[in-house]
Protein backbone atom coordinates (compact mmCIF):
# COMPACT_ATOMS: atom_id res chain seq x y z
CA UNK A 1 0.00 0.00 0.00
CA UNK A 2 1.20 3.44 -0.91
CA UNK A 3 1.00 6.75 1.61
CA UNK A 4 1.26 9.99 0.34
CA UNK A 5 1.80 13.40 2.04
CA UNK A 6 0.72 17.02 -0.41
CA UNK A 7 2.09 19.73 0.32
CA UNK A 8 0.65 23.41 -1.16
CA UNK A 9 -0.31 26.32 0.12
CA UNK A 10 -3.05 26.84 -2.33
CA UNK A 11 -6.31 25.16 -0.92
CA UNK A 12 -8.06 24.84 -4.39
CA UNK A 13 -5.14 22.58 -5.58
CA UNK A 14 -4.58 21.36 -2.62
CA UNK A 15 -7.89 19.40 -2.56
CA UNK A 16 -7.92 18.98 -5.89
CA UNK A 17 -4.65 16.67 -5.72
CA UNK A 18 -6.23 15.43 -2.60
CA UNK A 19 -8.92 13.82 -5.20
CA UNK A 20 -6.70 12.71 -7.54
CA UNK A 21 -4.07 10.60 -5.33
CA UNK A 22 -6.87 9.78 -3.25
CA UNK A 23 -8.50 7.40 -6.25
CA UNK A 24 -5.20 6.18 -7.84
CA UNK A 25 -5.36 2.22 -7.02
CA UNK A 26 -3.04 1.05 -4.26
CA UNK A 27 -3.08 4.31 -1.94
CA UNK A 28 -3.85 3.95 1.51
CA UNK A 29 -3.24 7.08 3.04
CA UNK A 30 -3.25 10.92 2.11
CA UNK A 31 -1.94 14.07 4.50
CA UNK A 32 -2.34 17.06 3.11
CA UNK A 33 -0.35 20.32 4.10
CA UNK A 34 0.00 23.62 3.56
CA UNK A 35 3.86 23.34 3.31
CA UNK A 36 6.66 21.07 4.19
CA UNK A 37 7.58 22.46 7.29
CA UNK A 38 3.69 21.75 8.61
CA UNK A 39 4.59 18.03 8.08
CA UNK A 40 3.52 16.46 11.49
CA UNK A 41 2.48 13.23 10.36
CA UNK A 42 4.91 10.05 10.86
CA UNK A 43 7.11 10.43 7.83
CA UNK A 44 8.79 7.10 8.53
CA UNK A 45 5.33 5.18 6.72
CA UNK A 46 5.68 7.78 3.86
CA UNK A 47 6.58 6.56 0.10
CA UNK A 48 5.68 9.81 -2.20
CA UNK A 49 5.69 13.86 -1.29
CA UNK A 50 4.04 16.04 -3.27
CA UNK A 51 4.71 19.32 -3.06
CA UNK A 52 4.48 22.67 -4.67
CA UNK A 53 7.30 24.69 -6.08
CA UNK A 54 7.69 28.46 -7.57
CA UNK A 55 10.59 30.29 -8.61
CA UNK A 56 10.32 32.59 -5.82
CA UNK A 57 10.58 29.87 -2.92
CA UNK A 58 12.57 27.13 -4.74
CA UNK A 59 15.88 27.37 -3.13
CA UNK A 60 14.20 27.71 0.63
CA UNK A 61 12.11 24.71 -0.58
CA UNK A 62 14.98 22.55 -1.88
CA UNK A 63 16.70 22.70 1.33
CA UNK A 64 13.73 21.43 2.97
CA UNK A 65 13.42 18.64 0.54
CA UNK A 66 17.60 18.02 0.69
CA UNK A 67 17.15 17.16 4.20
CA UNK A 68 14.72 15.09 4.00
CA UNK A 69 16.08 12.85 1.55
CA UNK A 70 19.00 12.81 3.84
CA UNK A 71 17.27 11.53 6.72
CA UNK A 72 14.56 9.53 5.00
CA UNK A 73 16.34 7.10 2.38
CA UNK A 74 13.05 5.59 0.80
CA UNK A 75 10.87 8.65 0.28
CA UNK A 76 10.11 10.03 -3.19
CA UNK A 77 9.21 13.24 -4.48
CA UNK A 78 6.96 15.37 -7.43
CA UNK A 79 7.40 19.01 -7.96
CA UNK A 80 4.52 20.26 -8.84
CA UNK A 81 4.04 24.04 -10.28
CA UNK A 82 2.31 26.36 -12.47
CA UNK A 83 5.17 27.92 -14.15
CA UNK A 84 8.37 25.91 -16.02
CA UNK A 85 11.55 27.13 -16.99
CA UNK A 86 14.87 25.83 -17.90
CA UNK A 87 16.21 27.10 -13.98
CA UNK A 88 13.06 26.48 -11.77
CA UNK A 89 13.64 22.70 -13.82
CA UNK A 90 17.05 22.20 -13.30
CA UNK A 91 17.13 23.67 -9.25
CA UNK A 92 14.85 21.48 -8.47
CA UNK A 93 16.13 17.99 -10.50
CA UNK A 94 19.86 18.74 -9.22
CA UNK A 95 17.79 17.57 -6.22
CA UNK A 96 17.25 13.90 -7.21
CA UNK A 97 13.41 14.48 -7.14
CA UNK A 98 11.79 12.22 -9.18
CA UNK A 99 9.54 13.91 -11.25
CA UNK A 100 7.77 17.54 -12.10
CA UNK A 101 4.52 18.07 -13.20
CA UNK A 102 3.19 20.96 -14.73
CA UNK A 103 -0.41 22.33 -13.10
CA UNK A 104 -2.88 22.24 -13.82
CA UNK A 105 -2.38 18.32 -13.19
CA UNK A 106 -3.88 15.85 -15.56
CA UNK A 107 -5.31 12.81 -13.03
CA UNK A 108 -3.90 10.08 -15.81
CA UNK A 109 -0.32 11.46 -15.59
CA UNK A 110 -0.03 12.29 -12.23
CA UNK A 111 -1.46 8.11 -11.54
CA UNK A 112 1.22 6.86 -13.91
CA UNK A 113 3.86 9.15 -12.16
CA UNK A 114 3.26 7.81 -9.43
CA UNK A 115 2.94 4.09 -10.43
CA UNK A 116 6.21 4.73 -11.96
CA UNK A 117 7.71 5.16 -9.07
CA UNK A 118 6.15 2.39 -7.32
CA UNK A 119 6.81 -0.30 -9.98
CA UNK A 120 10.56 1.11 -9.62
CA UNK A 121 10.84 0.87 -5.72
CA UNK A 122 9.57 -3.12 -6.94
CA UNK A 123 12.33 -3.66 -9.60
CA UNK A 124 14.84 -2.59 -7.21
CA UNK A 125 16.95 -5.29 -5.83
CA UNK A 126 16.71 -5.49 -2.03
CA UNK A 127 20.47 -4.43 -1.06
CA UNK A 128 21.87 -6.65 1.45
CA UNK A 129 22.07 -5.53 4.79
CA UNK A 130 25.19 -4.15 6.71
CA UNK A 131 25.87 -7.24 9.37
CA UNK A 132 27.47 -6.09 12.67
CA UNK A 133 28.52 -8.69 15.22
CA UNK A 134 29.10 -7.90 18.24
CA UNK A 135 31.99 -9.99 20.20
CA UNK A 136 34.04 -10.52 23.73
CA UNK A 137 35.66 -13.75 24.33
CA UNK A 138 35.55 -12.97 27.83
CA UNK A 139 31.90 -13.19 30.05
CA UNK A 140 30.90 -10.04 31.72
CA UNK A 141 32.19 -7.30 29.71
CA UNK A 142 29.02 -5.75 28.45
CA UNK A 143 29.00 -6.94 25.05
CA UNK A 144 25.51 -7.70 25.12
CA UNK A 145 24.26 -4.42 26.57
CA UNK A 146 26.39 -2.90 23.86
CA UNK A 147 24.79 -4.83 21.19
CA UNK A 148 21.13 -3.76 22.45
CA UNK A 149 21.97 -0.03 22.67
CA UNK A 150 23.92 -0.15 18.91
CA UNK A 151 21.04 -1.77 17.56
CA UNK A 152 18.68 0.41 19.21
CA UNK A 153 20.23 4.09 18.21
CA UNK A 154 21.16 2.66 14.67
CA UNK A 155 17.71 2.02 13.94
CA UNK A 156 16.79 5.64 15.57
CA UNK A 157 19.45 7.43 13.81
CA UNK A 158 18.57 5.98 10.17
CA UNK A 159 14.66 5.27 10.21
CA UNK A 160 15.79 1.97 8.68
CA UNK A 161 14.69 -1.45 9.55
CA UNK A 162 17.30 -2.89 12.03
CA UNK A 163 17.53 -6.48 13.36
CA UNK A 164 18.94 -7.50 16.83
CA UNK A 165 19.48 -11.04 16.54
CA UNK A 166 20.70 -13.19 19.50
CA UNK A 167 23.01 -15.93 19.11
CA UNK A 168 23.87 -16.45 22.65
CA UNK A 169 21.00 -19.20 22.72
CA UNK A 170 20.32 -20.40 25.89
CA UNK A 171 22.52 -17.89 27.52
CA UNK A 172 21.21 -14.47 25.78
CA UNK A 173 20.06 -11.57 27.57
CA UNK A 174 18.57 -9.32 25.10
CA UNK A 175 14.89 -10.56 25.52
CA UNK A 176 15.71 -9.65 29.13
CA UNK A 177 17.66 -6.00 28.63
CA UNK A 178 14.51 -4.76 26.17
CA UNK A 179 11.47 -6.68 28.00
CA UNK A 180 10.41 -9.11 25.20
CA UNK A 181 9.32 -12.74 24.97
CA UNK A 182 10.73 -14.87 22.61
CA UNK A 183 8.37 -17.01 21.05
CA UNK A 184 10.27 -19.42 18.39
CA UNK A 185 13.14 -21.37 18.41
CA UNK A 186 16.40 -20.91 15.68
CA UNK A 187 15.11 -24.10 14.26
CA UNK A 188 11.28 -23.08 13.67
CA UNK A 189 12.34 -19.44 12.81
CA UNK A 190 14.91 -20.80 10.49
CA UNK A 191 12.23 -23.24 8.45
CA UNK A 192 10.01 -20.29 8.19
CA UNK A 193 12.22 -17.80 6.86
CA UNK A 194 13.11 -20.28 3.71
CA UNK A 195 9.52 -20.46 2.84
CA UNK A 196 7.87 -17.09 4.04
CA UNK A 197 7.35 -14.13 2.42
CA UNK A 198 9.29 -10.71 3.95
CA UNK A 199 6.13 -9.40 5.98
CA UNK A 200 5.55 -12.85 7.60
CA UNK A 201 9.32 -12.42 8.37
CA UNK A 202 8.69 -9.75 10.28
CA UNK A 203 5.98 -11.37 12.72
CA UNK A 204 9.18 -13.76 13.55
CA UNK A 205 10.41 -11.07 15.20
CA UNK A 206 9.57 -8.49 18.14
CA UNK A 207 9.28 -5.08 17.28
CA UNK A 208 10.68 -3.03 19.79
CA UNK A 209 8.11 -0.31 21.07
CA UNK A 210 7.69 1.93 18.37
CA UNK A 211 10.95 2.03 16.92
CA UNK A 212 11.92 -0.11 13.26
CA UNK A 213 14.27 -2.09 15.74
CA UNK A 214 13.13 -5.86 15.38
CA UNK A 215 14.49 -7.98 17.93
CA UNK A 216 14.93 -11.59 17.25
CA UNK A 217 16.00 -14.38 19.78
CA UNK A 218 14.83 -17.51 20.77
CA UNK A 219 13.40 -19.36 23.62
CA UNK A 220 15.26 -21.74 26.06
CA UNK A 221 15.09 -25.33 24.97
CA UNK A 222 17.03 -26.68 27.48
CA UNK A 223 20.04 -27.06 25.46
CA UNK A 224 18.34 -28.27 22.08
CA UNK A 225 19.44 -25.46 20.26
CA UNK A 226 22.79 -25.45 20.55
CA UNK A 227 22.50 -28.89 20.11
CA UNK A 228 21.23 -28.88 16.59
CA UNK A 229 22.26 -25.56 15.63
CA UNK A 230 24.99 -26.02 12.93
CA UNK A 231 27.26 -23.59 11.51
CA UNK A 232 25.41 -23.76 8.02
CA UNK A 233 21.73 -23.60 9.76
CA UNK A 234 23.72 -20.04 11.68
CA UNK A 235 24.42 -18.48 7.88
CA UNK A 236 20.97 -19.79 6.04
CA UNK A 237 19.74 -17.50 9.12
CA UNK A 238 21.49 -14.75 8.74
CA UNK A 239 21.80 -14.63 5.13
CA UNK A 240 17.67 -15.03 5.24
CA UNK A 241 17.42 -11.60 7.12
CA UNK A 242 20.35 -9.94 5.33
CA UNK A 243 17.14 -9.94 2.30
CA UNK A 244 14.91 -9.12 4.73
CA UNK A 245 16.51 -6.04 7.10
CA UNK A 246 18.78 -3.28 6.12
CA UNK A 247 21.48 -3.72 9.46
CA UNK A 248 21.30 -7.00 11.57
CA UNK A 249 23.55 -6.47 14.71
CA UNK A 250 24.12 -9.74 16.22
CA UNK A 251 25.62 -10.55 19.74
CA UNK A 252 27.22 -13.95 20.52
CA UNK A 253 28.61 -16.01 22.72
CA UNK A 254 32.11 -15.43 24.28
CA UNK A 255 33.45 -18.35 22.80
CA UNK A 256 35.28 -19.00 19.45
CA UNK A 257 34.22 -22.09 18.14
CA UNK A 258 32.55 -23.36 14.86
CA UNK A 259 29.65 -21.32 15.13
CA UNK A 260 31.07 -18.28 16.39
CA UNK A 261 33.30 -18.53 13.06
CA UNK A 262 30.30 -18.71 10.70
CA UNK A 263 29.33 -15.93 12.67
CA UNK A 264 32.35 -13.83 11.90
CA UNK A 265 32.66 -15.31 7.83
CA UNK A 266 28.94 -14.04 7.08
CA UNK A 267 29.41 -10.51 9.52
CA UNK A 268 30.62 -7.00 7.49
CA UNK A 269 32.10 -6.19 10.86
CA UNK A 270 33.41 -7.33 14.38
CA UNK A 271 33.15 -5.07 16.78
CA UNK A 272 35.65 -6.59 20.12
CA UNK A 273 34.77 -5.61 23.30
CA UNK A 274 37.30 -4.53 25.71
CA UNK A 275 38.13 -2.74 28.87
CA UNK A 276 41.21 -1.29 30.32
CA UNK A 277 42.50 -4.04 32.53
CA UNK A 278 45.82 -6.42 31.19
CA UNK A 279 43.54 -9.57 31.01
CA UNK A 280 41.18 -7.69 28.73
CA UNK A 281 43.84 -6.28 26.82
CA UNK A 282 45.82 -9.35 26.33
CA UNK A 283 42.29 -11.17 25.21
CA UNK A 284 41.84 -8.69 22.85
CA UNK A 285 45.58 -9.04 21.07
CA UNK A 286 44.66 -12.91 21.16
CA UNK A 287 41.52 -12.49 19.06
CA UNK A 288 42.75 -9.95 16.75
CA UNK A 289 45.75 -12.61 16.11
CA UNK A 290 43.36 -15.00 15.77
CA UNK A 291 41.47 -13.19 13.44
CA UNK A 292 44.16 -12.47 11.20
CA UNK A 293 44.88 -16.03 11.13
CA UNK A 294 41.39 -16.51 9.82
CA UNK A 295 41.43 -14.19 6.81
CA UNK A 296 39.48 -11.67 8.18
CA UNK A 297 40.86 -8.48 7.61
CA UNK A 298 41.89 -5.85 10.36
CA UNK A 299 39.18 -3.20 8.60
CA UNK A 300 36.15 -5.59 9.60
CA UNK A 301 37.35 -5.55 13.11
CA UNK A 302 36.43 -2.27 15.26
CA UNK A 303 37.91 -2.33 19.00
CA UNK A 304 35.62 -0.78 21.16
CA UNK A 305 36.74 0.02 24.75
CA UNK A 306 33.90 -0.27 27.19
CA UNK A 307 33.62 0.72 31.17
CA UNK A 308 36.17 3.22 30.39
CA UNK A 309 37.47 4.71 33.29
CA UNK A 310 39.00 8.25 32.32
CA UNK A 311 41.38 8.20 34.95
CA UNK A 312 42.70 4.79 34.57
CA UNK A 313 46.56 3.36 35.09
CA UNK A 314 46.01 2.02 31.73
CA UNK A 315 45.51 4.62 28.74
CA UNK A 316 44.55 3.73 25.35
CA UNK A 317 47.68 4.80 23.92
CA UNK A 318 48.88 1.31 25.47
CA UNK A 319 45.99 -0.38 24.26
CA UNK A 320 46.67 0.69 20.82
CA UNK A 321 50.27 -0.52 21.36
CA UNK A 322 50.06 -3.80 22.72
CA UNK A 323 46.95 -4.71 20.30
CA UNK A 324 48.31 -2.70 17.13
CA UNK A 325 44.83 -1.13 16.07
CA UNK A 326 43.58 2.27 16.77
CA UNK A 327 40.19 2.39 19.37
CA UNK A 328 37.15 3.11 17.23
CA UNK A 329 35.23 4.50 20.30
CA UNK A 330 34.79 4.12 24.24
CA UNK A 331 31.78 3.79 26.42
CA UNK A 332 32.41 4.98 29.77
CA UNK A 333 31.86 3.09 33.12
CA UNK A 334 28.20 4.84 34.13
CA UNK A 335 26.60 1.75 36.00
CA UNK A 336 24.09 3.61 37.55
CA UNK A 337 21.95 4.93 34.40
CA UNK A 338 23.25 1.45 32.50
CA UNK A 339 21.35 -0.90 35.25
CA UNK A 340 18.20 1.44 35.73
CA UNK A 341 17.98 0.92 31.84
CA UNK A 342 18.10 -2.92 31.99
CA UNK A 343 15.97 -3.31 35.01
CA UNK A 344 13.30 -1.23 33.16
CA UNK A 345 13.46 -3.41 29.62
CA UNK A 346 14.57 -0.08 27.51
CA UNK A 347 17.30 1.33 25.95
CA UNK A 348 20.03 3.58 27.76
CA UNK A 349 18.71 6.77 25.69
CA UNK A 350 15.07 6.20 26.50
CA UNK A 351 16.10 6.97 30.07
CA UNK A 352 18.62 9.31 29.93
CA UNK A 353 19.25 10.46 26.56
CA UNK A 354 22.16 13.46 27.96
CA UNK A 355 23.94 10.86 29.77
CA UNK A 356 27.51 10.19 29.36
CA UNK A 357 26.81 6.60 28.00
CA UNK A 358 24.16 7.08 26.08
CA UNK A 359 25.63 9.92 24.34
CA UNK A 360 28.34 7.47 23.62
CA UNK A 361 26.13 4.54 22.56
CA UNK A 362 24.89 7.35 19.81
CA UNK A 363 27.95 8.39 18.73
CA UNK A 364 29.58 4.31 18.39
CA UNK A 365 25.99 3.73 16.62
CA UNK A 366 26.74 7.19 13.82
CA UNK A 367 30.17 5.43 13.86
CA UNK A 368 28.97 2.21 12.71
CA UNK A 369 26.70 3.72 10.22
CA UNK A 370 29.20 5.86 8.18
CA UNK A 371 31.81 2.92 7.79
CA UNK A 372 32.59 2.92 4.29
CA UNK A 373 31.15 -0.88 3.53
CA UNK A 374 31.61 -1.03 0.10
CA UNK A 375 35.41 -0.26 0.90
CA UNK A 376 35.88 -3.08 3.68
CA UNK A 377 38.30 -5.81 1.83
CA UNK A 378 36.91 -9.22 0.88
CA UNK A 379 36.76 -11.73 4.00
CA UNK A 380 39.47 -14.45 2.40
CA UNK A 381 37.97 -18.43 3.50
CA UNK A 382 38.98 -19.15 6.95
CA UNK A 383 41.13 -22.13 7.93
CA UNK A 384 39.13 -24.69 9.60
CA UNK A 385 42.69 -25.79 11.02
CA UNK A 386 42.98 -23.75 13.36
CA UNK A 387 39.78 -24.43 15.20
CA UNK A 388 42.06 -26.38 17.84
CA UNK A 389 44.00 -23.46 18.69
CA UNK A 390 40.99 -21.16 18.99
CA UNK A 391 39.26 -23.45 21.79
CA UNK A 392 42.32 -22.95 23.84
CA UNK A 393 42.67 -19.28 23.09
CA UNK A 394 39.87 -19.16 26.47
CA UNK A 395 42.11 -21.98 29.13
Amino acid sequence: MINVIITDSNNSSKELLYSYVNNIEGVENVFCYNDLNSIDCDIKNIDIVIFDVSSKTVLETMVIVDELKNKYKNLNFIATSYEINSELVSKVLKQNVCEFILKPVIPNILAGTIKKITDNKKDLPKKKAKTICVFSNKGGSGKTSTAVNMAYEIASQTNEKVCLLDLSFNFGDIATCLDVEPKHTVLSVTKKLEHSDIDLAYTLCEKYRDTSLYVLSFQDDTGLNTKFVTPDLITKLINSLKNIFDYIVIDTLSVIDEASVSIFSTSDLIVLIGMLNLVSIRNCQKCLELFENMGISQSRVKLVLNRYIENSEIKPDDVKETTGVDIFQKIPNNYLTLIDAINLGHAVSEINPHSNIAKAYQNLAREIVNVDYMNLEDLKQYNHGIFNLLRRMGE
